[in-house]
C-alpha cells in the first residue's frame, strides 16, 4: 500500500514538473518577442544650438546646384577599396564616424565639401586622433574637408568664398 502511495506522489510529482516545463518551454520560444527591451527614446534634436544656428547660416550661403546634409555617417560617403578578406576591418575604422556637414552635388548627391564644425570637444586628445583619421580618409577619396572652429561670429562670408574655390576646384 505505502508503495502505491509513493508511486501516486511521483506521477503528481512527474506530471506538475512535466507541466511547469512546457510552460516554461514555450516562454523560451515567444521571448524575443515578447520580453525583447527597447530601451530607446527619440531624440528631441538631431543638432545642438550651436550646430543647428550654424547649419541655419550655412544653407543660405550653399550655391544652386548644392545642397548640405547634417551627421552624416563617414560609411554613407566613403567606401572600401580593398581586398575581401580586409574590408571588413577597414569599414569598421569608417562605419560609427559621422562627419557635422556634408555639401552634396544635388543632382546625383554626390559627395563634394566635408565641414566638421570643432566644438570644444575637438581638443580632446582621443577627437584630435579621429579627426587625422577622417581627414586623411576624406582626403585619399578626393572629398575637401573644412574645420570651422566654433566661435562667436563666424565670418560666412569668407566661409561662402572658401565653398566656392572648392567647389570651382572639384569641377
Amino acid at each position: 500500500m505505502q508503495k502505491a502511495w509513493l508511486m501516486i506522489i511521483g506521477i503528481i510529482v512527474a506530471v506538475f514538473v512535466i507541466t511547469f516545463l512546457k510552460k516554461e518551454f514555450s516562454n523560451l520560444k515567444s521571448l524575443p518577442q515578447e520580453r525583447e527591451r527597447f530601451p530607446y527614446k527619440r531624440k528631441d534634436f538631431l543638432l545642438n544650438t550651436p550646430e543647428r544656428e550654424f547649419f541655419e547660416s550655412l544653407q543660405p550661403i550653399i550655391p544652386a546646384g548644392y545642397i548640405v546634409f547634417p551627421q552624416v555617417l563617414l560609411s554613407k560617403i566613403i567606401k572600401v577599396s580593398s581586398s575581401r578578406k580586409e574590408s571588413f576591418a577597414y569599414w569598421n575604422k569608417i562605419n560609427r564616424k559621422t562627419v557635422d556637414f556634408v555639401v552634396f552635388e544635388k543632382q546625383y548627391l554626390k559627395p563634394v565639401i566635408a565641414i566638421e564644425y570643432d566644438g570644444k570637444t575637438h581638443n580632446r586628445k582621443d577627437r584630435q586622433t579621429r579627426d587625422r583619421f577622417v581627414n586623411r580618409a576624406l582626403e585619399v577619396v578626393g572629398i575637401e574637408i573644412l574645420h570651422i572652429k566654433h566661435q562667436e561670429g563666424i565670418y560666412f562670408q569668407e566661409l561662402e568664398r572658401k565653398i566656392g574655390e572648392l567647389l570651382s576646384s572639384t569641377k
